[in-house]
């Protein structure tokens, strides 16, 4: 947390009308907000207010630990609403509308960000998390094919990746958990760097209910947030499950590793243009089905893998496992568009430049991991 958050905090802390505190009582400062972020304006809709719901439930008096738990609801059937989630005097869990909006693209940069800023501003705390749920399709753009929505819908709108960072303040926010397919892509939390100390995510789709919230809501408000049973539990969950309902790829990322884990890609990748476009790969972990005609991401260990020298590779492994500190996968990944055997799984996505993609490949080149990596 910088300076100027902590000045911040420590002025609205000091303001009775805002905490209720009296001069003589010492004024508490909760240990951390939670927004959770539910761009629903979409095909997801009916499943935000199960999430809804479930939260509801995992949000006990105990759980929430005297944290402020907010969620941004934007459905298909109604206008955007911030709510918070909290325990009455009695113990029983309140969903109170702090705010409502008139209707607005949940998609749109300014948008999102003028929610953070509210809720960072209103609901002061020692640390703050974000929870990121709509569609997602890692770094790839929106109409690549009408499959494609980058991250974030509303209705025909869609939001690309560098417009989340541009939505995300740098520095505020201790996690993001992404409750969306595909955003454990080594491009998106390159790109993200700088927005958390760590993410949480799926390099794979993640089936529509998403996480269970009822399981994990006291993890999000422990003195450290506890990201790794959230990942966990979201595993657990689904690896009991049978058939296509068992499938659950996740992994935390260190995004203090991130740039350390680029130099070293940069050494083994930066002048193989040829050699990547010749790869296999048909033989390449593949880690995404958004369509029969073309796949794009890779697991990024199998990628390097093929490409590193003995020594550049074991030193890869080595910043790899200090950036992916948590991660499982079931067997099997299931998608839209059929089911994946996971039999290599790094827990980070990549995209592999081919020959037959040259608007993706064009496209990558504004990525920062590209320019970071290949130039």
């Amino acid at each position: 947390m910088n300076n100027i958050r902590h000045i911040l905090i420590g002025l609205l802390c000091c303001m009775p009308f805002l905490w209720g505190c009296s001069n003589e009582e010492p004024c508490p400062t909760p240990v951390r907000t939670v927004l959770i972020y539910m761009a629903a304006d979409n095909s997801l809709s009916s499943f935000s207010y199960k999430n809804l719901e479930s939260i509801v439930k995992g949000s006990s008096a105990a759980a929430l630990n005297g944290g402020n738990l907010l969620v941004y609801l934007d459905a298909s059937d109604a206008a955007p609403q911030l709510l918070q989630i909290k325990a009455k005097s009695d113990g029983t869990i309140q969903k109170l509308a702090i705010k409502d909006y008139t209707e607005q693209n949940s998609a749109d940069p300014i948008v999102m960000r003028g929610v953070f800023e509210s809720v960072v501003s209103e609901f002061p705390a020692e640390s703050y998390g974000l929870v990121l749920w709509s569609h997602g399709t890692a770094w790839l753009p929106y109409n690549v094919q009408p499959m494609l929505r980058s991250f974030g819908q509303d209705e025909t709108s869609w939001m690309e990746i560098d417009e989340l960072a541009e939505a995300i303040p740098d520095h505020v926010f201790d996690f993001i958990l992404f409750d969306a397919c595909y955003m454990a892509s080594t491009e998106v939390v390159y790109a993200l760097r700088n927005k958390a100390d760590y993410i949480l995510a799926s390099p794979t789709e993640v089936l529509a209910e998403g996480f269970p919230y009822k399981l994990i809501m006291a993890d999000f408000f422990t003195q450290q947030a506890g990201l790794r049973q959230i990942g966990e539990k979201f595993y657990t969950y689904y690896d009991k499950l049978t058939g296509l309902n068992r499938s659950a790829s996740v992994s935390l990322i260190n995004t203090s590793k991130l740039d350390e884990l680029a130099a070293v890609c940069s050494e083994i990748v930066k002048g193989k243009e040829q050699t990547i476009a010749s790869l296999p790969v048909n033989e390449l972990q593949q880690l995404e089905y958004l369509g029969n005609t073309y796949h794009a991401l890779y697991d990024l260990d199998d990628f390097i893998g093929r490409l590193a020298t003995e020594p550049q590779y074991t030193n890869f492994k080595k910043v790899l496992d200090e950036v992916v500190i948590y991660k499982q996968t079931t067997p099997m990944a299931t998608y839209a568009k059929g089911s994946i055997y996971i039999n290599r799984y790094s827990g980070l996505s990549i995209y592999v430049p081919q020959a037959g993609l040259e608007q993706l490949n064009e496209w990558y080149k504004g990525m920062d991991w590209y320019k970071v990596t290949y130039q």
